[in-house]
């Protein structure tokens, strides 16, 4: 099942790379939201082959979750995947520079079910799709402000 959202952010595509790829800000709002996350090897400069280990509360359980960023092309390309309770995920975000100020970012999520329990929360995630869709384009549009924002500051 394939999600695919973009938003045109008013920033460079460099600040914007930098602001979408911010991992520790990633990470801290992953905690926030009650996933247990630790890096793999405890490095501080991702590169691809990096990762995280950790648990996350899905549909009342608490199941393992493994991560690794699988392709990291500054500033052009990353893509992140997942392993959580018989579930894997791919997500990919792409950078397009429009013009000098303004970068495209598209995101495109990818879930595919291993076990019988991950197909039917599959199942239940394309019902709810619509709901899918905007949580992940209000996501999109979170970071870009945020990049806006650093742009804002950089420029002042």
């Amino acid at each position: 099942m394939k999600f695919k959202v973009s938003e045109d952010v008013d920033a460079p595509m460099d600040i914007t790379w930098s602001r979408f790829t911010d991992f520790s800000g990633i990470e801290a709002e992953a905690t926030g939201r009650g996933v247990e996350l630790s890096r793999v090897g405890n490095w501080t400069n991702p590169v691809a082959g990096n990762g995280w280990r950790g648990s996350a509360k899905i549909r009342g359980r608490v199941r393992p979750l493994e991560s690794k960023i699988s392709a990291l092309d500054s500033p052009d390309r990353c893509e992140i995947t997942t392993t959580v309770g018989g579930m894997d995920a791919v997500y990919e975000m792409t950078f397009l520079s429009l013009r000098e100020d303004m970068t495209r970012v598209q995101v495109m999520l990818d879930l595919s079910a291993s076990t019988l329990s991950a197909r039917l929360a599959l199942q239940t995630l394309k019902l709810a799709r619509g709901r899918v869709m905007q949580r992940l384009q209000g996501l999109l549009a979170r970071q870009g402000n945020l990049a806006e924002e650093d742009y804002r500051r950089a420029r002042a």
